[in-house]
């Protein structure tokens, strides 16, 4: 496992070619997702997949959100479009949170990620790349987005495509440094 663990990797919109991706793949993609785990099988993720002309609709949702009225809302749509239009899907991220919250929000904000590592992990067999972003305004609060149920939030969007890539350094500190062993009194 660590073999793929080492291979996950940040590849962003600029990176992609203009290959589409089946369903299927994406479908085998938020299996592993769904398979991530969570704290009383709350299983908060959830996704939406848009893909084709359907990124249109996910640029308007865009500037929804942001609001359009904003002095800024063209360069925001522009800058936003432009990764989106690169794409071959983007997946929103979204938290739907337990109704009856049995358990502390971060635990399924947590279960999230995982889910979403899962689904990174995943795309290194299709020879696909991804990149999760998070920025402010999409990730409002509960009901914000468009069609979001008063009980989920959503958390990011991730690009996804075909990847043309180079292989970038991945810099990472020793994990020795990280750790602290524990094993007498």
């Amino acid at each position: 496992m660590l073999r793929y663990i080492t291979r996950r990797r940040s590849v962003f919109p600029q990176f992609f070619t203009d290959q589409p991706i089946e369903r299927t793949v994406i479908e085998d993609l938020i299996q592993a997702a769904n398979l991530a785990p969570s704290h009383r099988k709350t299983e908060p993720w959830r996704f939406r997949v848009y893909q084709a002309a359907g990124r249109d609709q996910l640029k308007d949702e865009l500037l929804k959100v942001y609001g359009r009225e904003r002095e800024d809302a063209g360069a925001v749509a522009e800058k936003f479009g432009k990764k989106i239009a690169q794409s071959a899907a983007v997946l929103l991220i979204f938290l739907h949170r337990d109704p009856q919250e049995s358990v502390p929000e971060w635990e399924e904000i947590a279960a999230v990620g995982a889910a979403v590592e899962n689904l990174w992990l995943s795309l290194d067999q299709y020879g696909l790349g991804g990149y999760w972003s998070s920025p402010g305004f999409v990730c409002g609060g509960y009901g914000a987005w468009p069609g979001a149920a008063a009980n989920e939030r959503c958390l990011g969007m991730f690009y996804l495509g075909y990847a043309d890539a180079p292989d970038l350094p991945r810099p990472r500190g020793d994990w020795r440094e990280k750790v602290h062993f524990v094993t007498e009194n």
